[in-house]
């Protein structure tokens, strides 16, 4: 659920930037309120399908780290549930193409870079950094999609925003990949964590959020920003640290950063 709410809240994210830069507050329509409800609809359906390759790629690593999966516990056969997110894939495109061409393209770029990062005989996943630059791609993507079909043309795109979303955030992303450490090492995906080891995978995620958050803060320039920039960027890696690691806080506060984000660009 987290994975997919990221990608909404890049989509809210890249609607408002278009309002904020183009000061076209008074063109939020039904029909705009309507294209992006499909959009996310689209996105859903979108991330069934990379979520079941991925955990159909990721079944011996699961055996270790995530058990309880319905695949690990044989709930479910392989061929059935790869046609069922297949089929989702299917709706996904068809009811973009039915939409928009944007939201079309933006649907299918973001499949085929998830396939790529999860599947064989890519499985870029398995590089370091690589694997979440990917990630950050189809971040951008879905950014660039929403401010697209909110009026904006990709030339428009602000620079400073496409580098926040390239790196700084990209980088910080890699929290998703510290639950599953042990399975990653003994199944050879060289994650950040597996790489460097847990400890200095930490630091470079932490400094890695610590800067998003300043980045962020820095291109907003609202002076009362700064102040609760900093604590949510360290309460994150507060939850970064915090043992038992758990990924749910540590993604609430993440989310709620870029809602946040959306929603001062929009006001601001």
């Amino acid at each position: 659920m987290g994975r997919i709410l990221h990608y909404v809240a890049l989509m809210v994210f890249g609607a408002s930037l278009f309002y904020k830069t183009s000061y076209a507050y008074d063109k939020i329509s039904l029909d705009t309120l309507l294209l992006f409800f499909l959009f996310t609809v689209t996105l859903v359906y979108a991330a069934v399908f990379a979520i079941v390759t991925n955990n159909i790629e990721d079944i011996d690593a699961d055996k270790i780290t995530n058990p309880h999966r319905p695949l690990v516990k044989n709930i479910v056969q392989q061929q059935p549930y790869f046609l069922a997110g297949v089929t989702c894939l299917v709706v996904a495109l068809l009811t973009a193409i039915l939409v928009d061409v944007v939201l079309f393209t933006s649907i299918l770029l973001i499949s085929v870079g998830y396939y790529i990062y999860s599947c064989r005989p890519f499985r870029l996943k398995r590089i370091p950094f690589l694997s979440k630059f990917i990630i950050g791609l189809n971040s951008l993507i879905v950014a660039m999609g929403a401010f697209c079909l909110a009026g904006g043309t990709l030339t428009d795109f602000p620079l400073l925003w496409l580098i926040f979303i390239l790196f700084p955030l990209s980088l910080s992303a890699n929290f998703v990949d510290l639950k599953d450490i042990e399975g990653d090492r003994q199944t050879g995906i060289k994650t950040l964590p597996v790489f460097f080891g847990e400890k200095r995978a930490l630091i470079i995620i932490s400094v890695s959020t610590f800067i998003t958050y300043i980045f962020a803060a820095v291109i907003l320039n609202i002076f009362w920003v700064y102040p609760l920039v900093i604590l949510s960027a360290l309460l994150h890696i507060w939850f970064l640290f915090k043992k038992p690691y758990k990924e749910a806080p540590v993604f609430f506060v993440f989310l709620s950063g870029i809602f946040g984000l959306s929603v001062l660009l929009y006001l601001s």
